[in-house]
């Protein structure tokens, strides 16, 4: 597995309490005005399966301390067709992941891999999540992997073209991405339990079937540095998730609730993105350090709102 550098982040370890209810937190003293009710998070409230009735409330603490701490991995589509069954001989497409494994996990640092393709030509990508296409374009270059550079997270699902780099023996790979598809997408494949991704150029084509696996442990993390949007994970469908603005004691490693923002809802796929609101992003801005965070009992690399 090839290793790359990487900036350290922000940790918080907290605490949490759990209860029934409508479980609304009160206002630390320091807390502004509020806006107006917390707006509740876009996640997709899909009939493709249960959730809990009612739902699971969770509440935030008043109080976190803060941590800093970082790590670095990337995924090695070069290693991959010795450990990956099914691949077959080239050509062949795959989505390459940081573990090895034959398995597509919102959220994972993945890459794209083409074997076999020529390094001259562009090759067209297509995934099929539920019975839904997407189609992008991967554009191979004589340039070296950097290992440090990240394409969006819904990269393969937007149409954005992919740069993939030749890692010897046929093998070519992008840079890597945080797997975080669209809404739609990933309920779509909550629901289906498998990825298709097909790879064609000119008579060449290639085609694997991922394992869809759903995340395993809760946590949160930002989505894309500047989209102010924060994925939340790992929790049981339906279970309710207050979202809290956090101020940072610069004299110290504490940070207090500022006030709760919005809540999540999680959904089949077990996984939802929440959109910091504005106002919270304008408020915030230059005024100190601030973090946003959901109930957890230990949290590393706090987003930023």
């Amino acid at each position: 597995m090839k290793k790359r550098t990487l900036l350290p982040g922000i940790v918080v370890l907290g605490w949490l309490v759990t209860g029934c209810g409508s479980g609304s937190p009160s206002p630390s003293p320091s807390a502004g005005p509020p806006t107006g009710p917390p707006p509740t998070s876009g996640a997709p409230r899909t009939s493709s399966g249960p959730t809990t009735d009612p739902a699971t409330d969770l509440l935030l603490a008043q109080q976190i301390t803060v941590l800093a701490a970082g790590d670095g991995s990337a995924p090695d589509c070069a290693a991959d067709p010795g450990r990956i069954p099914g691949l077959g001989d080239p050509p062949s497409v795959w989505i390459g992941n940081i573990t090895g494994r034959d398995q597509v996990r919102t959220p994972n640092e993945v890459a794209l891999c083409l074997n076999g393709f020529s390094p001259d030509e562009p090759v067209r990508v297509t995934v099929n999540a539920g019975g839904r296409q997407y189609s992008t374009t991967a554009r191979p270059t004589s340039s070296a992997l950097t290992y440090a550079k990240l394409e969006p997270a819904d990269s393969l699902f937007t149409g954005r073209e992919l740069t993939v780099h030749g890692q010897g023996d046929g093998v070519l790979q992008s840079e890597k991405w945080w797997f975080v598809p669209p809404d739609t997408a990933r309920e779509a494949l909550a629901a289906a339990g498998e990825l298709k991704i097909e790879a064609t150029q000119g008579e060449l084509t290639a085609r694997h079937s991922h394992p869809v696996e759903l995340p395993d442990r809760t946590d949160r993390m930002a989505v894309d540095h500047g989209s102010h949007r924060i994925l939340v994970y790992g929790f049981q469908p339906g279970t309710r998730l207050p979202v809290g603005l956090y101020a940072i004691d610069p004299s110290s490693d504490k940070a207090s609730l500022v006030r709760q923002i919005g809540t999540v809802l999680m959904p089949l796929s077990k996984t939802a993105v929440f959109t910091v609101p504005d106002a919270v992003v304008e408020e915030t801005r230059g005024r100190g350090r601030y973090c946003v965070t959901v109930p957890l009992p230990e949290q590393y690399n706090c987003p930023e709102p």
